[in-house]
This record gives structure tokens, sequence and C-alpha cells, in this order.
């Protein structure tokens, strides 16, 4: 009965904490935090691109092996894919750290520095990613995932973009929401 309690207590907050989660096909929230000129950061300012929205934090080592490649693929995109890295909670120092050691990224960071961006995403877990259609609806989103997955996650970028070019936004029936454990 204890044991049936606990699984019942814990499903419950499982759903709890993805309630707040945008769905895929749901217009994606707007504000990404700042950027490193101190500026407010939003999805409007690229609306009619692709964009690909990742949070991270210094101590997740998987997102800075993340990066390296979301910031090549926006190099490659030829203007119509936009990577938005947005930090989340960082302390001051480490942030000033990160920066320095990606300052020659064309990515744009953004900084959540309290957690509530991510929060309207519905973050729980990192590496975390977004990819955003032209008309800002969400097309998919990753979580949780590992080195194993990268590759299939470029994939479905690029194949948001092929789209994308060819004037369909759509998104794929395929895209769903792809859960993994970090590996």
């Amino acid at each position: 009965m204890r044991r049936a309690l606990l699984a019942l207590l814990l499903l419950l907050c499982t759903a709890l904490a993805q309630a707040g989660e945008p769905a895929i096909g749901d217009t994606a929230p707007a504000a990404l935090g700042n950027g490193r000129d101190g500026k407010p950061v939003t999805l409007e300012q690229y609306r009619g691109k692709v964009v690909v929205v990742t949070f991270w934090a210094s101590w997740c080592t998987y997102c800075l092996k993340e990066l390296p490649v979301l910031n090549t693929l926006q190099e490659h995109a030829g203007g119509l894919l936009q990577v938005i890295a947005v930090n989340v909670e960082d302390s001051p120092a480490d942030y000033r750290l990160m920066m320095r050691q990606m300052k020659k990224y064309s990515l744009l960071q953004a900084r959540d520095i309290h957690g509530d961006i991510a929060e309207t995403y519905g973050v729980t877990a990192y590496p975390n990613l977004w990819i955003i259609d032209r008309e800002g609806r969400i097309a998919a989103h990753h979580r949780g995932y590992g080195e194993s997955t990268l590759d299939r996650i470029v994939d479905e970028i690029n194949a948001i973009l092929r789209r994308a070019a060819a004037g369909s936004s759509a998104a794929p029936a395929a895209a769903t929401p792809a859960t993994e454990a970090a590996g």
C-alpha cells in the first residue's frame, strides 16, 4: 500500500512538473532573457527564421559539448537559423568565464539570471532544446539527451530548415518530444 501511494505521488509530481511545459504546435514563450549587451532577447526578433533555443548551465557537461555543434550548424544554415543559448542561473563569475570561453561563437547568448524564462518553458532537466518554426510555434522539444542523440537532433533541425527554405513551416507529424536519459 505504501509503495502504491509513493508511486502515485511520484506520478502526480511528474505530471505537475510537465503541466507548465508548452506543447508541440503551441506558440513558444517569447521572452528569452537578456543578451550579452543587456538588451531583452525575444522570439519576435527572429520571426521568419527557424530558431533553436537551448537552455544550458556551466555545470552541465553535455550542454558545453552541444553548444559548439549548434554554433557550427547556425554558421552553415545560411541565415535561415538562429540559435539562442539561454544560460540559466549561473553565478555572475561563472557566466563571465563562460562568455570569455565562447567569445568567438556566432550563436546568440542570452541569460536567465533567476530561471524565470526556463520556468515558462517547463525546463526541469539539462540539456533542454526547443526547435521553433518560422511563425514562432514549437516544432520539437528534446530534454535530458546525450551525445548519442545529437546527430538525430541535428538531422531534425536540418529537416525543418529544408521545409522552411521550401516555404513550408509546418512541423512534421513525427516531430514529437524526445525525452531520453543523458548518456
